[in-house]
């Protein structure tokens, strides 16, 4: 099988295994807001960001240092194994140990034993084999397909089971512990290398990893700052409205929209030694980019409140105002995630890491200064400063690539009329008597199908002669002209 095709496979493989986790956490957040409380899903909430952060304190970076190796011995793949098991065992004791610290400072009692059972999931995912790692290397993704099946689908059966059983945080932190275990002892059946203790060439990788440690603590820091507060100056359940709205927020992002955008980076990284051409890439992913945000957080700012009513369930509308000031952190989570990657894609990574620490710090001032009168003022201060940041990394890529800032405005200009105007005319009929989930449907089916024409209209009326238009058309004829002669 030569290489590209097998790259393809891959891809294809890791597409669908995204679609399948997405999927099962969509669904099972769903599900879960209709029986847990928001006091529950703010322990919940907090035992994640914990062990997120300890996860991130004790990153090895082991697959990627495994991944760029040009020579893998066995020696190689026990170190890191080793690494992992005796770091991330170190660090579930200390876990265990201030979990009562940690639960004070938070004022939330509960939280110090869920904290504690949670934390050995650290160690038991360590203990998975190398040989997983051997495998991503290799480009094999298929066995590690069958086996994240198993786990998401037993741990899914797991948390909503005893959720309905007995309703509690304990049911999600259940769910983690099963997904730890089915990892650890699965990964010893799709593989068949058994690692031995051995921390002989600890010192060159933890040279190579110390820097991904930096610039993950960053970001945690950027994404978790404003749930931190939350609990701190508005208690715990207050956290869990606040954090799971802001994930609904996210759902398309994540579910979809990153995904989708890797192709692009993929196209600009194969471009950056050609300066005309970069520019153009550039330019047009952004554009695509931001044709695709507009219709969705226009949607998700107008109707926030059925929004939430149909997915989560009538008890979150307290909530539901929320995601209309979460609108503008889920347009500019895609987009920042797309300029951050064309960074890194243009090799600018360190440029990129001051330029995280930087904004990070101010976003941490201001919130905290400005922002803690109430939920609404923390969210819609989030946002803001989240499109603040983006539209200064945007000035920093269109001064490296010259993507041209008026021309790339131009570009999204018949995605924001098709939008405004689908948005005007998607008010208009009176559905007050509908249920909430035909009201969505309806309004939402209508929405997508209006702004699509209405962009695809205006997009030929101002933008037809462009050479993005002109490619976009090519484009698409290839595509209809492959569908029609396939390849044998």
């Amino acid at each position: 099988m030569s290489t590209s095709l097998k790259v393809l496979k891959s891809a294809s493989l890791l597409l669908s295994l995204q679609l399948v986790q997405r999927g099962l956490g969509i669904i099972s957040t769903l599900i879960l807001a209709r029986l847990l409380t928001p006091e529950h899903f703010g322990i919940v909430a907090l035992v994640t960001i914990a062990l997120q952060f300890f996860e991130l304190l004790v990153e090895t970076g082991n697959q990627q240092y495994i991944i760029q190796k040009d020579t893998l011995t066995d020696d190689d793949l026990s170190t890191a194994w080793s690494m992992d098991v005796l770091i991330k065992s170190s660090i579930a004791l200390v876990i265990i140990a201030t979990s009562p610290l940690i639960a004070a400072w938070f004022d939330t009692p509960e939280l110090a034993l869920a904290l504690a059972v949670a934390s050995l999931s650290l160690p038991i995912r360590a203990l998975k084999t190398p040989g997983m790692m051997k495998l991503a290397r290799e480009i094999n993704y298929r066995p590690v397909f069958r086996l994240t099946l198993w786990q998401k689908g037993l741990s899914f059966a797991t948390v909503i089971t005893i959720a309905m059983i007995q309703p509690s945080h304990w049911a999600i932190i259940a769910g983690t512990l099963v997904s730890a275990v089915i990892l650890a002892v699965g990964s010893y059946k799709v593989h068949d290398f058994r690692p031995r203790w051995t921390l002989i060439h600890l010192r060159q990788q933890w040279q190579f990893s110390q820097w991904l440690l930096l610039r993950g603590l960053v970001g945690f820091t950027r994404s978790q700052i404003d749930n931190l507060m939350v609990s701190k100056l508005f208690g715990t359940t207050q956290l869990g409205g606040y954090n799971l709205v802001r994930e609904v927020s996210l759902l398309p992002a994540l579910s979809a929209i990153i995904p989708m955008s890797e192709p692009l980076l993929a196209a600009i990284a194969q471009s950056k030694h050609n300066p005309e051409n970069l520019a153009y890439r550039v330019r047009l992913s952004l554009a695509l980019m931001i044709t695709l945000l507009i219709p969705i957080t226009t949607f998700i700012m107008l109707y926030p409140e059925l929004i939430i009513r149909v997915l989560l369930g009538p008890q979150w509308t307290e909530y539901a105002h929320l995601l209309r000031l979460f609108g503008l952190f889920f347009f500019t989570f895609c987009l920042f995630a797309l300029i951050s990657d064309t960074i890194i894609a243009l090799g600018r990574v360190q440029a990129l890491f001051w330029f995280d620490v930087i904004s990070t710090a101010t976003i941490i001032v201001i919130l905290w200064y400005s922002a803690t009168g109430s939920l609404d003022v923390m969210a819609w201060a989030r946002g803001w400063l989240a499109v603040a940041t983006t539209i200064a990394l945007l000035a920093i890529v269109a001064r490296w690539s010259h993507f041209g800032t008026l021309r790339l405005i131009y570009l999204c200009l018949p995605g924001s009329a098709g939008t405004l105007i689908a948005g005007w005319l998607v008010t208009i009929p009176a559905m007050s008597g509908w249920p909430s989930i035909l009201e969505l449907l309806a309004r939402g089916s209508l929405f997508v199908g209006l702004s699509a024409a209405l962009t695809l209209f205006a997009g030929f009326l101002l933008i037809k002669n462009s050479e993005e238009w002109q490619q976009l058309s090519s484009l698409r004829k290839n595509l209809v002209s492959n569908r029609k002669n396939p390849i044998s």
